[in-house]
């Protein structure tokens, strides 16, 4: 994954509008994760680090992803990757 110019904004690739760059933010009690399907990850799974998105940015108390958001077709884009 490559470092990205936030000042560098993108067209959304879904409906052509500029979009927003931004950060993705919480609180940092878990990993931010994604699961394909319809379960969600596992305590164990998020223990052991499996399915967790390798965009985020952890500290002791809060995570940032960065992001960019487009308003017109309520859509974020991201890059990442995802352990496990």
């Amino acid at each position: 994954m490559t470092e990205r110019n936030m000042c560098d904004n993108m067209n959304c690739p879904f409906c052509g509008k500029e979009m927003q760059s931004g950060i993705l933010s919480g609180d940092g009690r878990s990993a931010v994760t994604f699961k394909p399907g319809e379960k969600k990850t596992g305590w164990f799974d998020r223990l052991i680090g499996i399915d967790k998105l390798t965009a985020a940015k952890y500290t002791l108390t809060a995570f940032t992803i960065e992001a960019d958001y487009c308003p017109g077709c309520k859509k974020m884009i991201f890059d990442t990757d995802i352990k496990g």
